[in-house]
C-alpha cells in the first residue's frame, strides 16, 4: 500500500464511524445527574456543580473556536494546493482526508456551543475571539503544505489532550448514561481519524522540507499557540465573571488539563538541539511518552495509551 493510498484509507468509513450533532438526543436542559457527573468529572467530589459548569463552558466554547479555526486553515490550504502540482497532492486522496478533516471540525464547534448553551443557560460566547489575527498567520505565501504541518502539530496537542479526557469519562461512565460521555464519544470517533491524519503529515510531510521551511512551521506553530494562549485567557476571564467565581480552585480536571498540555507539546515538538535551531522531528505522542507521563494519563483517565492503534476504537 502507497502512503498516499493509506492516507485515503483513513476517511473509509468516516461515513460510518461518526455521529452527526442532530443524531444526539439533546434534552430542553441538564438534570442533576449531568451536573453531578461534571463535578466528580472536574473534581473528583460531589458539591462542586457550578465550578464544573463554568469549567466545562469556558472548555468547550473556547475548543469550538479552535476547531473552527482549523476548518478555516484546511479550507484555505486545500485552495491553494491546487497551484503545487507535487506528488503528494496528485490524485484525491489529500483533499479528501482534509475536506473530511475541515467538515468534522465545523460538526463539533456545533456540537460543543449547542451543548455549552444549554449547560450554561446562556449564549456563552467570546467576541474577541481573535479569529481573524489566527486566520491570518496561515494566509502568507507560505507552501501550503508548511501551513498544513503547522497546524496539525498545533491541532495535535489538544486532540490528545480531550482524547485523555474522553477516556476518562468512559472510566467513570463505561455505559455512556450521562451525555457529556456521549458528547466525548461522539467526537472523538472522528477525532481518531484526523490523528491518524496528523501522523500522515509528521511522517510523510515535514520530513520533506527544507530547513527554511522547517524554520517556518516552527514560527507559524508559535505564534498560533501564542494566540490561542491569549484566547484561553479571554475565555477563562469570561467564564469567571459570568458565573461570579474561580473554577480552578480544587479543579484536578483543570490542573491535569495544563499538565497534560505541557508533557505533550514536550514529547511531540521535542527541543532544538541549539537555540534557533528547528525543532526534531514531530512525533506520535504514545511513541514518545515517558514514565512520568504514563502514569499522569493512566492515573486520570485509566488507559496507558493516548490515542489507540487504527481501527481498536473502545465502545
Amino acid at each position: 500500500m502507497t502512503d498516499l493510498q493509506h492516507l485515503f484509507g483513513i476517511n473509509a468509513q468516516s461515513h460510518v464511524d461518526t455521529v452527526h450533532p442532530r443524531e444526539l438526543a439533546w434534552p430542553e436542559a441538564f438534570g442533576p445527574a449531568e451536573l453531578a457527573f461534571l463535578s466528580d468529572m472536574a473534581f473528583e467530589a460531589p458539591g462542586h456543580e457550578r465550578g464544573a459548569v463554568a469549567y466545562v463552558a469556558k472548555e468547550l466554547a473556547q475548543l469550538a473556536e479552535i476547531e473552527r479555526h482549523v476548518s478555516a486553515v484546511l479550507t484555505y490550504v486545500m485552495a491553494e494546493m491546487q497551484a503545487h502540482a507535487v506528488p503528494l497532492s496528485s490524485g484525491f486522496a489529500l483533499h479528501d482526508a482534509l475536506s473530511c478533516f475541515a467538515a468534522e471540525e465545523l460538526h463539533h464547534a456545533n456540537m460543543f456551543y449547542r451543548y455549552v448553551r444549554l449547560l450554561s443557560g446562556q449564549d456563552f460566547g467570546q467576541p474577541d475571539n481573535l479569529f481573524s489575527q489566527r486566520v491570518a498567520l496561515y494566509q502568507g505565501d507560505d507552501s501550503p503544505f508548511v501551513k498544513l504541518a503547522a497546524l496539525c502539530a498545533s491541532a495535535y496537542v489538544g486532540e490528545s489532550v480531550i482524547t485523555v479526557f474522553e477516556r476518562r469519562a468512559h472510566a467513570l461512565d463505561p455505559g455512556r448514561r450521562h451525555f457529556f460521555t456521549q458528547l466525548l464519544h461522539a467526537h472523538g470517533l472522528d477525532e481518531a481519524r484526523h490523528v491518524q491524519t496528523d501522523h500522515f503529515v509528521f511522517e510523510q510531510v515535514v520530513p520533506t522540507f527544507t530547513l527554511a521551511e522547517r524554520r517556518r512551521m516552527q514560527q507559524i506553530l508559535e505564534a498560533t499557540e501564542a494566540l490561542n494562549a491569549e484566547v484561553a485567557l479571554r475565555f477563562q476571564a469570561h467564564a469567571q465573571q459570568t458565573f461570579g467565581l474561580d473554577y480552578t480552585a480544587g479543579n484536578r480536571g483543570h490542573a491535569v488539563q495544563l499538565q497534560l498540555t505541557q508533557t505533550f507539546r514536550r514529547l511531540v515538538w521535542g527541543a532544538p538541539a541549539a537555540p534557533g535551531a528547528p525543532w526534531p522531528a514531530l512525533r506520535r505522542v504514545d511513541d514518545a511518552m515517558d514514565d512520568a507521563g504514563r502514569r499522569l494519563i493512566e492515573s486520570f483517565s485509566a488507559s496507558a495509551v493516548v490515542h489507540h492503534a487504527a481501527g481498536a476504537r473502545h465502545g
